[in-house]
């Protein structure tokens, strides 16, 4: 979580500071020379505290600290463990029950909304969800006012929250690709048509927001209610992520291995751009593209060489999940090293998955293939407009998956995962050789 400026003037608005104050603070300027009040610099460590797990500051703090000064303080003493007790600490002491049967307004998050999104993301995942920052109210409310979250929720008249969705950044380095998920609804309400409420909702925003050129869900594939949603709202089906997700985290819904899921696209604001792709994924690319409307120069190359000597990527880990993913925004002539390294990384942390997301706006995509192919890379998904440019996304398994297990709403996911698990019984004997 971050720790920064913005963070801490919603803590000074929620004391009761003035807005207009707080928007004009200047972070190198103590905040009692600028017209905080001293009740509300009194008040900030047991806030802080209480929602962070911060220690108590020195009076010297307290009494000139400028923002950042504070947001130094964050830094030094807290860690996302520390703040994710406190924050369920301060949910669970604040819980009421929820009235049942209520009317409702699908509206957008207001500051006001964001404790009962953070309680409902603790009814439904308990402390297990890996991310914090949707545990603490006021980051919560940060993200939104970026852009960075647009949060839908269902408010009851006592303004108790019902259901939530959003549309989030995540991990695309575009960001104006965002993806749709965190659809929760509380127990006293999943028996109703609230979600697809939510969803509809959701999908009506999202043509006036001008900001968002793209957005993606991961639909998961141990059932098919949430590919039915995208299937009505014309998403297309891009890409098959085997054994992204532990089955510990679908237990509830029967998942007894590793759960793939289906990733959808919708293009609200396409650019034209070229596009380079291998050949030997012809067939597969062409029939995900024919569900698109996109403006590509298209050069599929049997071979090709990529212009840079040094790859330009970065990778993150997802500790919870067992899956690397790598983003890979530059080819260049030394990446089978860089390819190499992920493979042995991936056996010494014990990852289940590594998912390599290749930028296709320049030659080399087919020379990157060709070496992941021969690591046991497979086909992946084609992701529009993922880095700006397009992006293949190729990916390597530890253990072969379940196909069977993979259940499909449409014959174009169907046709999807024939070419995928082809492509996993072509390159398991390439994987072995290399290995």
């Amino acid at each position: 979580m971050e720790y920064d400026a913005d963070l801490l003037k919603e803590f000074l608005l929620a004391l009761g500071s003035a807005p207009g104050t707080v928007a004009g603070l200047d972070p190198a300027v103590a905040l009692g020379d600028q017209g905080v009040s001293p009740a509300a610099l009194a008040a900030l460590p047991g806030r802080l505290a209480e929602a962070l797990g911060a220690p108590a500051p020195g009076s010297h703090l307290v009494k000139q600290g400028s923002l950042d000064d504070w947001c130094a303080f964050l830094r030094d003493n807290l860690d996302d463990a520390t703040v994710k007790r406190a924050a369920v600490a301060r949910i669970v002491a604040a819980k009421q029950p929820l009235p049942p049967n209520q009317a409702y307004v699908l509206d957008r998050m207001r500051p006001e909304d964001a404790s009962g999104v953070a309680r409902i993301f603790h009814d439904i995942y308990g402390d297990k969800y890996p991310v914090v920052d949707y545990f603490v109210p006021e980051q919560l409310t940060v993200l939104n006012r970026r852009n960075a979250v647009l949060t839908m929720v269902a408010r009851l008249p006592s303004g108790a929250i019902a259901g939530t969705g959003a549309y989030y950044r995540s991990s695309p380095p575009n960001p104006a690709v965002y993806e749709q998920g965190q659809l929760l609804v509380a127990a006293e309400y999943r028996n109703t048509s609230l979600a697809f409420r939510i969803l509809k909702r959701l999908e009506d925003h999202s043509h006036t927001t001008a900001f968002a050129e793209a957005i993606f869900g991961e639909a998961v594939c141990n059932h098919l209610v949430t590919q039915k949603a995208a299937v009505l709202y014309n998403y297309t089906a891009c890409g098959l992520e085997l054994s992204l997700m532990p089955s510990g985290a679908y237990e509830k819904e029967g998942a007894s291995g590793r759960v793939s899921c289906l990733l959808n696209f919708r293009v609200a604001r396409d650019r034209p751009q070229p596009l380079f792709l291998p050949e030997s994924y012809r067939p597969v690319l062409e029939h995900i593209l024919a569900g698109f409307t996109l403006e590509r120069d298209i050069r599929y190359a049997v071979l090709d060489a990529p212009e840079p000597a040094h790859t330009v990527l970065d990778a993150r880990v997802f500790d919870f999940a067992q899956v690397e993913r790598v983003q890979v925004a530059a080819i260049g002539r030394d990446f089978e090293q860089h390819v190499d390294d992920m493979v042995k990384r991936a056996g010494s942390q014990g990852l289940a998955v590594i998912q390599v997301y290749l930028s296709a706006a320049a030659p080399g995509v087919a020379f990157a293939t060709e070496i992941l192919n021969r690591h046991g890379f497979i086909f992946g998904s084609f992701a529009p407009l993922w880095f700006g440019p397009d992006a293949l996304m190729l990916q390597w398994l530890a253990e072969e998956p379940d196909f069977a297990a993979i259940k499909l709403h449409t014959d174009q996911a169907r046709i999807l995962l024939g070419h995928i698990e082809a492509d996993w019984q072509l390159h398991q004997g390439r994987r072995h050789h290399a290995g």
